[in-house]
């Protein structure tokens, strides 16, 4: 009679031993088959985000004809954000494939892409009200965001887990 608890690739097939599939699930761990697959999906993921910034930076090039079009201050200013947009989307990727790397997430990498989007937002609020220019508690509210960001990528770089 069979054995009930016996797994289905250690049965034997009239006396010849396991078969082919039973030989690669007896030497292949699930945790071997969890990272395998783990670093495939990593280079997939890496090929996308490859994609995705030559796509961004074709658009950006792309929109750069608005200078032609427009030779007054909202041209250069939509431009401007565009380019600020990119490499915001530039340092993302960039912390995403660190992790990837690394396998953990590093503050101080995710604090960049903050500080460099609050940068743009600054920067965008400033072009953008050039006649009258931003009230003075949205440029306290940036000061204060960009501070913070400040203070915490420091200290994330000053006291990481190895140090």
């Amino acid at each position: 009679m069979e054995q009930i608890n016996e797994p289905l690739w250690q049965k034997k097939r009239g006396g010849e031993g396991p078969g082919r599939t039973g030989r690669i699930l007896e030497t292949m761990h699930p945790r071997a088959i969890f990272f395998k697959t783990q670093e495939v999906m990593v280079n997939i993921m890496i090929v996308y985000i490859i994609v995705v910034l030559a796509a961004g930076l074709g658009k950006t090039l792309l929109d750069a004809r608005h200078l032609l079009h427009m030779m007054d201050g909202e041209g250069f200013t939509f431009v401007v954000a565009e380019i600020l947009s990119f490499l915001v989307m530039l340092e993302l990727f960039r912390g995403f494939v660190d992790f990837f790397s690394t396998q953990r997430i590093r503050l101080h990498t995710m604090m960049d892409p903050a500080i460099l989007f609050v940068v743009r937002e600054v920067m965008v609020t400033l072009y953008r009200d050039e006649a009258k220019g931003p009230s003075w508690e949205v440029l306290a509210g940036f000061s204060l965001l960009l501070i913070s960001l400040g203070i915490i990528r420091t200290l994330a770089v000053r006291y990481t887990p190895g140090s």
